[in-house]
C-alpha cells in the first residue's frame, strides 16, 4: 500500500497446532495437551532514497491454550532498520528493537502454580563496511547492546531475577578476495555480560578464520573455526577455553532443490544452576520445490548441552528434533502450510528429560 512514498504491508498470519506436551513435562510425569491458536498480525512501512532504504515492523503474537487458559499470552515485538551507502566503499547498517514476552512453562516453574517467565528486552546496534563489494579486501565493524529484564517469577525457586542482564557485543571482521564470488575471513568477537544480581558477569571473547562464498559449485555459505575464551569477574570460577565454529552452507543440485547444513559449537550463558552450558548443534533440511505453488520441506536437528559449573555440574541434555511441512502458495497473497515436528531431549536431569509432538495448520495473509 503506497502512502505517499511510504509502502504499508499488513500482513495476517493464523496457525492452529495440536501440542501433546506443552510444558516439556519430564517422561513419566503427566503430559498436559492443548490445541493452541496463534494470532500474528504484524504492519511493516517502509521506505527508499536511490541506495538508503528505511524500514519499522510491529508485530504482535497471541497465544491462546485451550484447555489451559493460564498459559494464554500477547507478546509484541517492534524493530526499525536501516541501510545507508555513503559511497562504493562505505555503508553503514543500524537497528533498534524492543520485544515483550512470556514462555511457557518449564522444568523450573510447572510445578509450582505459576505461569510462564515474562521479560522484556531493548537492544541497539550497528555494523559498518569499508570497501567496495568488488574489492580485494574489506571491513566490517559492528556492535550491539541489550538489555533484558524479566518480569515475573522472581522468587529464588524460579531463577528469573538471576538472568536480567546486559549484555556489550562487538565484531570485527576483515575479508579477503581470492575469487570473484570467494573470500577468505578472519573475525574476533567480544561479549561482556553484566548481571544485575548474580555471579556470572564476565567477558568472553571468540577467534575465528573461515570462507564465505556465493553460488560456487551450486553451494552458497560461511565457514568459520577458531577458539574462544571466557573469563569470569568471580575468581572462584572456571574459565573456559574452546574450540568453536559456525558453519552455514546451502547446496542446490537442481534449480528446484535445496539442501541447508547448519552447525555450531560455543559457550552459552548459564543461570544461578550453572556457569555456563557449552553447545554443539548439527542440523540437515531439505527444501524441495513441487511446482511453483508447493514447497515441501524436511528437517533433523541435534543438539548437545553440557552443564559446566553450579548445581547443575555435569548434566548433560541431548536432543532430537525432527520436523517436516508443505507449504502452499494458494494466491499472491496467501499461503497454506501444514506439518508436523517432534523433539526428544535426554537428560540426565530426570526432570529434564521429554517429548513432544505438535502438529500444526497456518494461513498467512498479506497485501
Amino acid at each position: 500500500m503506497d502512502l505517499g512514498g511510504v509502502g504499508l504491508v499488513p500482513t495476517l498470519k493464523i496457525s492452529e497446532t495440536y501440542d501433546d506436551n506443552i510444558w516439556e513435562a519430564a517422561d513419566g510425569d503427566e503430559k498436559p495437551s492443548s490445541w493452541v491458536t496463534v494470532v500474528e498480525p504484524s504492519l511493516t512501512l517502509g521506505a527508499r532514497d536511490r541506495l538508503n532504504t528505511y524500514q519499522l515492523n510491529y508485530r504482535l503474537s497471541n497465544s491462546t491454550f485451550h484447555s489451559s487458559h493460564d498459559d494464554d499470552h500477547t507478546d509484541h515485538f517492534l524493530r526499525a532498520d536501516s541501510h545507508m551507502e555513503f559511497s562504493a566503499r562505505s555503508r553503514l547498517d543500524l537497528n533498534a528493537g524492543y520485544s515483550k514476552q512470556q514462555d511457557t512453562r518449564d522444568s523450573t516453574n510447572r510445578d509450582n502454580d505459576e505461569i510462564g517467565n515474562k521479560y522484556h528486552s531493548t537492544n541497539i546496534g550497528g555494523l559498518y563496511g569499508f570497501g567496495a563489494e568488488s574489492a580485494k579486501m574489506q571491513l566490517e565493524l559492528g556492535a550491539n547492546q541489550e538489555w533484558r529484564t524479566y518480569d515475573n517469577n522472581r522468587d529464588s525457586g524460579s531463577f528469573t531475577r538471576e538472568k536480567d542482564r546486559d549484555t556489550l557485543s562487538l565484531v570485527t571482521t576483515g575479508y579477503y578476495r581470492v575469487a570473484p564470488k570467494t573470500r577468505l575471513l578472519a573475525e574476533v568477537q567480544y561479549n561482556d555480560y553484566d548481571y544485575d544480581t548474580n555471579t556470572l558477569d564476565s567477558e568472553g571473547y571468540r577467534y575465528l578464520v573461515g570462507a564465505t562464498w556465493d553460488a560456487t559449485a551450486k553451494t552458497t555459505g560461511t565457514v568459520k573455526v577458531g577458539y574462544e575464551e571466557k573469563d569470569f569477574a568471580d575468581a572462584s570460577k572456571n574459565d573456559p577455553d574452546n574450540s568453536t565454529w559456525e558453519v552455514g552452507v546451502t547446496w542446490s543440485p537442481l534449480t528446484y532443490s535445496r539442501v541447508k547444513l547448519n552447525s555450531s559449537s560455543r559457550a552459552e550463558e548459564g543461570s544461578s544452576t550453572e556457569n555456563f552450558v557449552d553447545t554443539t548443534s548439527y542440523g540437515i533440511s531439505w527444501e524441495h520445490d513441487l511446482t511453483d505453488r508447493i514447497t515441501t520441506n524436511i528437517g533433523y536437528t541435534f543438539t548437545d548441552k553440557d552443564y559446566e559449573g553450579g548445581s547443575n555440574e555435569g548434566r548433560n541434555d541431548e536432543l532430537d528434533s525432527y520436523n517436516l511441512g508443505v507449504n502452499y502458495k494458494m494466491r499472491r497473497w496467501l499461503d497454506l502450510g501444514v506439518g508436523y515436528s517432534f523433539k526428544d531431549n535426554s537428560s540426565t536431569d530426570a526432570d529434564s528429560a521429554y517429548d513432544r509432538n505438535q502438529v500444526f495448520f497456518s494461513a498467512t495473509a498479506s497485501l
